[in-house]
């Protein structure tokens, strides 16, 4: 129920999303353009349907599928990151592994590593080199993983030393650059969708949907890892093995989008908290159910966003701070059942 209700509003938010901007749609419209355009029907060039169609279809309408599948894909690294660590505090950002991937995504902008702005073969560049920088932390959690029986709180430490550690090497690196490139990485450093196109999609969406997969597929495992590892180990799971395995598909997920939006946080975190506060923590529901959760969580704060600011002045990652920090210590605070 929860899931469908989740794909509900999801539907019914991505309508609303594409009708918000400097020209406004009405609602009902966008699914009568979008139902035309699958269909096939055409506009005679220069008419108003025709510009109303290109603006849904190729202007608003990428940025909206894309929050889709990061929002799920974030959710659910995050869901499996709080797992596999056995720490309701633990996603890619508070980990430091999406500060990793800015770092290397400056990195090659930088100091020109990739060709051709905006082609597929220069995000695809973007992407590895932000890919092997999120690789650092993640190494890090694996081998202070094993340290983390006496104190959970370790992670987080180690992953906010990290995340300040990667920060301040951006920093330095951006005052050697141009305006231009000081502006492009600070927007992947905030978080934004206002440049995500069609083309931006294919990469991150195979990635994450192939990620979501095989979170699905070892959900089973997944909570036979939460056991402790000397319960994994009798009931024949290899627990140091599987952890690796996931935090390397989590840094894929991660990378695949921060390379195109940037730095998108709290998703992870507040998705898998409040799944877990309303089905429990069986991952056989807690992944579909934050993945729906997390699509509908980014749509709608991108929503919010462009709401305030049709010009784009504002990144999402601004709105998501300032709904999910909140959020996120009402849920320490007022939270009274035990989901871990």
């Amino acid at each position: 129920m929860f899931v469908v209700s989740c794909l509900l509003l999801t539907f019914l938010s991505v309508g609303l999303s594409v009708s918000i901007g400097t020209m406004k749609l009405p609602f009902l419209s966008v699914y009568e353009y979008l139902f035309n355009h699958i269909s096939g029907v055409t506009y005679p060039m220069g008419t108003n349907e025709f510009v109303t169609d290109y603006i849904i279809w190729e202007v608003r309408l990428p940025r909206v599928v894309f929050a889709l599948i990061a929002g799920a894909g974030l959710a659910v690294g995050g869901a499996i990151m709080q797992n596999v660590m056995n720490n309701p505090l633990a996603d890619p950002y508070s980990t430091g592994i999406s500060s990793g991937a800015c770092f290397g995504v400056a990195v090659a902008m930088v100091l020109g590593i990739t060709v051709s702005i905006g082609s597929q073969t220069e995000n695809l560049g973007v992407m590895l080199n932000a890919f092997i920088f999120a690789l650092i932390p993640m190494m890090a959690i694996v081998v202070l993983a094993p340290k983390m029986n006496t104190s959970p709180a370790t992670l987080i430490l180690a992953g906010t030393a990290v995340s300040y550690i990667f920060n301040a090497l951006t920093t330095v690196l951006l005052m050697s650059t141009d305006a231009e490139t000081l502006a492009t990485v600070y927007q992947w450093q905030v978080g934004s969708l206002s440049e995500i196109t069609w083309a931006s999609m294919p990469i991150m969406a195979v990635v994450n949907i192939a990620g979501i997969i095989l979170a699905l597929i070892l959900s089973d495992k997944l909570n036979v890892l939460a056991l402790g590892d000397d319960s994994a180990k009798s009931l024949g799971l290899n627990a140091s093995n599987m952890r690796i395995v996931c935090l390397m598909v989590i840094s894929f997920m991660v990378a695949s989008v921060v390379c195109y939006a940037g730095i998108i946080s709290f998703i992870g975190l507040i998705s898998a908290h409040i799944v877990r506060i309303i089905l429990g923590s069986d991952n056989r529901f807690v992944i579909p159910a934050a993945a729906a959760f997390g699509a509908l969580f980014l749509i709608m704060s991108d929503m919010i966003a462009r709401y305030l600011s049709p010009q784009d002045a504002i990144p999402v990652g601004v709105v998501l701070s300032f709904i999910g920090a909140p959020v996120f210590l009402a849920l320490i605070v007022m939270s009274k059942r035990r989901v871990w």
